[in-house]
């Protein structure tokens, strides 16, 4: 750069003497005149090189990209609908209560399991019934909810439905606890509190768990008070309902007096009503189920019927069962009529 301006400068000092050569004035031209001259000379040259350098190039700021954010959509949960809840004042409710003995299958299921009994329920039959509730819209409660209602008022879902389970035996863990479950649907245990964590009954974990998944306990049994005891204990709940065993209290009314003595706020019967008043607080009607209940039945033991139930529910068959009663040896033909066989849910 320096080596430029040095041939430029150079340049420019001959052009000068040139000019200043070839306009010589005369001897008698005036000094000063001359200086003048050549700087107006110079300075016109300066002026014309300096049009002819480039000028400097100036910076230009290079734009930094904007980055766009990428936005990840996150899917919007899926809520489960709310129950329509009903306010009911005290004294009075519809609610369906089904009474169940045991939902086993076989002696795996229960040890004390006997295939002839109607009280032990296939859970393919207990499913298939679940399935009707769900589809037709009822939403199972426990104790503490009815009993609160009639007592104090307050709020229930529209079809509300009990599922209340007379026994101690494991068939209420092994079948109606995952079957309910699957439904979000809950049960009650009605427990004999001398019979729990004994050989082939439901164990104190079993039965928290169940708790722990919204299953309500009552009490049942001979021993009246001392089950309620026994199960508060256990369990650190108040047991506020008491089931007659077999949903019949005795006659002289002795169960009756014994259970408000204990202070139970309830107790189960097995009267088939829906409508719970204050009046049948201490025999509440339940619907009991056996084993092979024909759909009909079971159907028109429901109060609220509105709601479309499937094909695939309807069509719930259960597979005949392969075990059979022991035939007597005799001369004759085998007694046909000992021969049991499950019958089919319609």
């Amino acid at each position: 750069m320096r080596k430029q301006i040095l041939k430029i400068g150079l340049f420019s000092f001959l052009i000068m003497l040139t000019v200043v050569s070839c306009n010589m004035p005369d001897n008698n031209t005036d000094p000063n005149v001359l200086y003048t001259l050549a700087a107006s000379t110079i300075q016109a040259e300066n002026n014309r090189i300096a049009s002819l350098t480039p000028p400097t190039p100036t910076a230009t700021a290079t734009n930094t990209p904007t980055v766009t954010p990428t936005f990840t959509v996150t899917p919007t949960p899926t809520i489960a609908p709310t129950a329509t809840l009903i306010v009911h004042p005290a004294g009075a409710a519809e609610v369906l209560i089904l009474f169940y003995n045991d939902v086993a299958n076989d002696a795996q299921d229960d040890p004390y399991y006997q295939w002839e009994s109607p009280l032990n329920v296939p859970s393919i039959e207990f499913e298939q019934q679940v399935r009707v509730l769900s589809e037709l819209g009822y939403q199972s409660i426990g104790i503490s909810q009815l009993v609160k209602v009639l007592l104090e008022g307050g709020e229930l879902p529209e079809k509300p439905v009990m599922f209340t389970f007379d026994s101690t035996k494991r068939g209420q863990f092994v079948n109606a606890y995952p079957i309910l479950k699957k439904y979000g649907m809950v049960g009650n245990l009605m427990l004999d509190g001398t019979q729990v964590d004994t050989k082939n009954c439901l164990s104190s974990e079993q039965i928290r768990e169940m708790m722990d998944s919204g299953w309500e306990i009552g009490g049942t049994g001979q021993e009246i008070g001392k089950t309620k005891a026994s199960l508060q204990e256990k369990f650190d709940v108040d047991i506020l309902a008491y089931s007659y065993p077999g949903g019949i209290p005795d006659g002289e009314g002795k169960m009756y007096a014994s259970v408000s003595n204990n202070l139970y706020r309830a107790a189960f019967g097995k009267q088939h009503f829906t409508k719970q008043t204050m009046n049948t607080l201490f025999y509440l009607g339940r619907y009991e189920i056996t084993k092979g209940l024909p759909y009909n039945d079971f159907l028109s033991y429901l109060p609220w019927k509105d709601g479309n139930i499937s094909d695939e529910t309807l069509n719930w068959t259960q597979p005949k069962a392969t075990l059979a009663a022991p035939v007597a040896e005799t001369q004759g033909a085998p007694d046909t009529e000992a021969i049991g066989e499950v019958t089919a849910v319609p």
